[in-house]
């Protein structure tokens, strides 16, 4: 185009050359630097929100088993709001820059015209010089970009749209109970349960008889139904056949509330979100103190390793506790348990990422929270079979 203005007049082609570095260089870098901070904590706020998304879909045992739905959706709205708020600055920012950026692009079309109709006045170019020249300026500005480039961001607006709605219909697997009698744990039992998915079955004509104040083993290889055992007593998913009892009650009777209460669940992989380690650990009992804390990890056999951390409770367990080793994780998922102190304990392996001394000072304090408390202690470990009261074994979905 500098090439097309030369011919017209080598004024013309020294004029556009001022314009297309205001308008291509000059200005970008000026809104650059007015809309960096702006950008940034847009692109921060909406990274944390995705990590806080994935970390919570992780997590969803967990947050489940502590009742901790309401305050992760709480902590999202404010989340969605910070979002909000930052993507606002950032379109007022981008608003402006679209404004100036079109006035300056304004200013010298005419400012072309009025160069050249000086130029033709004094006879120094002519009157098709003039024409072409100002036409030529403001085409070359290529005002259609912004609007060429719309449709393709509305259809990948639209696009996300339909996915966020189609998650937002999708059925939960388990209605949530609430309108019951206020139910405590007097004792559970699974009365002939059969469980599958789609076509495998996992669980075929299952009873079991868990009483108060027991504790009770199951033992047995991987895949042999054990996991799924605990997650139909916590009602993850709902039984094909046969009955699951709470207290006696059918716990499809039993209000979603009352079952979290009563119940500890301690997973065979504990989910870390992001915060601290006292955060990560308070997930189950969100008021609870730095000293309740401490007693609940010292129970688990972790205190000791938190406290020569560095900053101690206060230390980044990093995304999805990547800064901790499994041992460490399964321990913190321990001290959940604790803290959250239910009637009723559900043990997914939870000695599994635990070398044999630690898992003897966790069994002890196994042994001493167990009084008064219900555990159903699942594992394929022989020795953590120790702490049961009365074990049984399964393999191939069925007790032997």
């Amino acid at each position: 185009m500098v090439v097309f203005m030369w011919y017209q007049h080598p004024l013309a082609a020294v004029f556009s050359i001022f314009a297309y570095i205001s308008v291509g260089v000059i200005l970008p870098i000026w809104n650059r630097r007015r809309t960096a901070d702006s950008g940034r904590n847009y692109r921060n706020n909406l990274g944390e929100l995705d990590n806080f998304i994935i970390n919570s879909t992780y997590g969803i045992d967990e947050i489940l088993q502590y009742n901790q739905g309401s305050a992760r959706l709480d902590e999202m709205d404010e989340r969605l709001q910070n979002l909000y708020y930052t993507q606002e600055d950032l379109s007022v920012f981008e608003g402006s820059q679209k404004a100036v950026t079109n006035l300056v692009i304004h200013f010298f079309s005419w400012g072309m015209f009025f160069f050249m109709l000086i130029l033709y006045i004094n006879n120094i170019s002519g009157f098709l010089q003039l024409i072409l020249a100002t036409l030529a300026m403001i085409s070359s500005f290529g005002p259609t970009v912004a609007l060429s480039s719309l449709s393709n961001n509305l259809s990948q607006t639209l696009a996300s749209g339909e996915r966020v709605l189609s998650l937002l219909e999708e059925e939960p697997t388990v209605e949530e109970v609430s309108d019951k009698e206020a139910t405590s744990f007097e004792g559970a039992d699974i009365d002939n349960v059969n469980f599958s998915y789609g076509e495998e079955t996992i669980l075929e004509n299952v009873s079991l008889d868990i009483k108060k104040g027991k504790v009770l083993g199951i033992h047995g290889v991987s895949g042999s139904g054990k996991s799924t055992l605990l997650k139909l007593l916590m009602r993850f998913w709902d039984v094909n056949t046969g009955e699951v009892h709470i207290s006696g009650k059918n716990i499809k009777n039993v209000n979603t509330e009352d079952l979290r209460e009563m119940t500890g669940y301690v997973t065979q992989e504990t989910v870390m979100f992001q915060g601290t380690i006292a955060d990560n650990i308070r997930v189950a009992k969100q008021n609870a103190t730095l000293e309740e804390i401490q007693n609940a990890a010292k129970k688990a056999s972790i205190h000791d390793f938190i406290s020569g951390l560095p900053n101690g409770y206060d230390t980044n367990v990093g995304e999805l506790g990547d800064s901790l080793s499994d041992g460490e994780k399964q321990r913190i998922g321990l001290a959940r348990a604790f803290l959250h102190d239910g009637d009723f304990l559900l043990l997914d392996e939870p000695t599994s990422n635990i070398d044999v001394l630690n898992e003897g000072i966790i069994l002890k304090s196994l042994s001493e929270e167990s009084a008064g408390k219900t555990i159903v202690l699942v594992s394929h470990r022989k020795s953590t079979m120790s702490l049961a009261d009365e074990t049984y074994e399964m393999a191939k979905g069925r007790f032997s």
